[in-house]
Parts: C-alpha cells; sequence; structure tokens
C-alpha cells in the first residue's frame, strides 16, 4: 500500500513538472513576442460580398523575417463547412510559388486556431499569407476557398 501511494506521488509530482516545463515553454514564446523590436500585430477579418464582416477573423502576431503566429477564431463556424475540413495557412512572396506554412490545429482552452511559423528563410521571401479551408490533411497547392489574408511587408507597430 505504501509503495502505491509512493508511486501515485511520484506520478503526480512528474505530471506537474510536465506541466511546469510547458508553461515556460509557452512564456518564453510570449517574453519573445513582447521584446521583439520589429513586432507587426493585426487582425484581419473576412468580408462578405456586401462588405459586411464575416465570422471568422484572425490576429498575426509577426516579427519581421523572424516568426508568425496566427491565431485564427470561429474558422469552423462559417455555414458549409461541417465536413471535416481543415484549415491551412499559406505564404506568398513576388513571382513565386505558394508556400504551405501548415495546418492550423485547435487549442482546446481557448477554441481557437493556431499556426506557428519560424522558417526565417522562408519568411524573409513572403510578402503575404493566406489562410484556404481544404480537404483534411491538407493540400500540396492552394485548392479551397480563401478566408483570411493579411500582408506581411508593413511597417511595425509595436517597436
Amino acid at each position: 500500500t505504501r509503495l502505491r501511494e509512493l508511486s501515485a506521488s511520484l506520478d503526480e509530482k512528474d505530471r506537474m513538472l510536465a506541466l511546469d516545463k510547458e508553461f515556460l515553454a509557452h512564456d518564453r514564446d510570449i517574453r519573445d513576442l513582447i521584446a521583439a523590436r520589429n513586432l507587426y500585430i493585426t487582425d484581419i477579418f473576412d468580408v462578405k460580398d456586401n462588405g459586411q464582416t464575416a465570422k471568422p477573423f484572425g490576429r498575426i502576431f509577426y516579427t519581421k523575417d523572424k516568426s508568425l503566429v496566427f491565431y485564427g477564431y470561429d474558422l469552423d463556424k462559417q455555414a458549409g463547412y461541417k465536413q471535416a475540413v481543415t484549415f491551412q495557412a499559406w505564404g506568398s512572396g513576388d513571382a513565386q510559388p505558394d508556400v504551405n506554412l501548415g495546418l492550423f490545429y485547435q487549442d482546446g482552452t481557448q477554441k481557437r486556431w493556431v499556426l506557428r511559423f519560424n522558417d526565417t528563410k522562408t519568411l524573409a521571401r513572403l510578402n503575404k499569407v493566406f489562410v484556404t479551408v481544404e480537404p483534411r490533411g491538407g493540400s500540396a497547392k492552394p485548392t479551397g476557398k480563401q478566408i483570411l489574408m493579411a500582408y506581411l511587408r508593413v511597417q511595425p507597430n509595436h517597436p
């Protein structure tokens, strides 16, 4: 009985240590963003044909040519997307093919969609980023409807 109690206590301490490591990693991401010299923060809204903003919107934290963190909200709340779909981010540059930046994953705690991209060489070539709705698992090139787009060649608004 004592051995089981000690084993359970050790398992709990291991779980708490893993949580601490996860929180420290997120804390480091936040500190890097806050301290970034060339940080651009923007909210992006999809617009309907009548000029009204549509349900999905996003927020981008872009450190010039260094990192991109893209949060998408309500991406899966649009009509017609009840089936299994993937939200995929793409980047494009002057006279270059679109670059796959990855698939969004859902952050269960905040019910938001998240994409992080840190390839500095790729980011340096891009001038815009956009999101498409793709079949489950994503696509090799953009095939679905584009729902959000933002330009990256702008002046940082949080120096």
